[in-house]
């Protein structure tokens, strides 16, 4: 189906309007060869003339994330569509760090990028989880050769897999206020006595977002609980409460109204999830807190900005 080496791009030839937004996955269908580097690709249901620098067979099915380049729109293949990647940092990682900065609104150096990317690769970690974290790191001025990062990173990231993480390495709290005690000392010291730089990185603010990242364990559960403030004299806006496992709850706050939002990647829920989920928006909604009706499903959820969601700058130079 794909000739050359991945990742690839494809430039296409004319704007789809907002329906594509960086940083985004879209999925591409290859229609027809229209000349010599020229095709004829279905994006979101709409057909447009398009540039590859590989070959590409008519039929073929790729997925893609979306990267700005001034005013043009690329569309850096990753994969075919539906069949996996080959471990944790092979599935393109330049591409992840790319819209991570997007996402963080930074504007890096091609050199950023690309140390971003070596620590991932170093680390063995998966970009999709990792990738948003290293670039909030870089933007602090956190040193990425540092030997203190691989610790930091499974801070940031408690509870997940594919890292160093602390998984699951001691017993979480069975009642509301023992969980109130672990987050006291979650906020200190990522919980097992050990020192680490989680209390820097949560109180460094080096441009208008900060976030606060505190470790929680409750029961069989554990992650992270992210907090955003976006300016030092306002309120926070935004909480994530992030799991070990595919969930991650999103709730915004907007002239002085709230909402949230479920964010599951890997398979679709089961019929029980959604029900819960139902129940669970049911009861908020009696709270005066307003929920999305449906689950979203997506692999690349960073754990701090929803997809589709972009920073103020819309090009980020990957090669170097």
């Amino acid at each position: 189906m794909l000739a050359g080496p991945q990742p690839f791009s494809i430039r296409l030839e004319r704007p789809l309007g907002t329906s594509l937004r960086p940083g985004g996955l879209v999925k591409v269908q290859v229609l027809e060869r229209l000349g010599p580097g020229r095709w004829l690709v279905s994006v979101r249901g709409r057909i447009i003339p398009a540039s590859a620098e590989v070959q590409l067979a008519p039929g073929a099915r790729l997925l893609a994330r979306v990267l700005v380049s001034g005013a043009r729109i690329l569309l850096r293949v990753l994969e075919p569509a539906g069949e996996p990647a080959a471990g944790p940092a092979a599935a393109a990682p330049v591409d992840h760090v790319a819209a991570a900065f997007l996402a963080t609104g930074l504007n890096p150096r091609p050199e950023d990028v690309q140390k971003v990317r070596r620590l991932l690769e170093r680390l063995r970690l998966p970009p999709q989880v990792y990738a948003r974290l290293a670039a909030m790191l870089l933007e602090k001025g956190v040193d990425l050769e540092s030997p203190g990062v691989a610790v930091l990173l499974a801070d940031l990231s408690y509870g997940r897999g594919g890292g160093r993480g602390r998984g699951h390495s001691r017993p979480g709290p069975s009642r509301p206020r023992q969980l109130v005690e672990e987050l006291r000392r979650g906020a200190q010291n990522a919980g097992n006595g050990e020192e680490t730089a989680l209390p820097l990185f949560n109180h460094l603010q080096p441009g208008a977002e900060q976030w606060y990242v505190i470790p929680y364990s409750y029961g069989e559960i554990s992650g992270t609980i992210r907090l955003r403030r976006l300016a030092p004299a306002s309120e926070a806006d935004r909480l994530v409460l992030a799991t070990g496992g595919p969930w991650s709850f999103v709730l915004d706050r907007k002239a002085g109204a709230f909402r949230l939002r479920a964010v599951r990647a890997g398979t679709p829920p089961d019929a029980r999830a959604r029900r819960g989920w139902h129940r669970l928006a049911q009861k908020l909604r009696n709270l005066g807190v307003e929920t999305d009706d449906t689950i979203r499903g997506d692999d690349g959820f960073d754990g701090f900005s929803l997809p589709g969601e972009a920073g103020p700058y819309q090009r980020v130079d990957t090669e170097g």
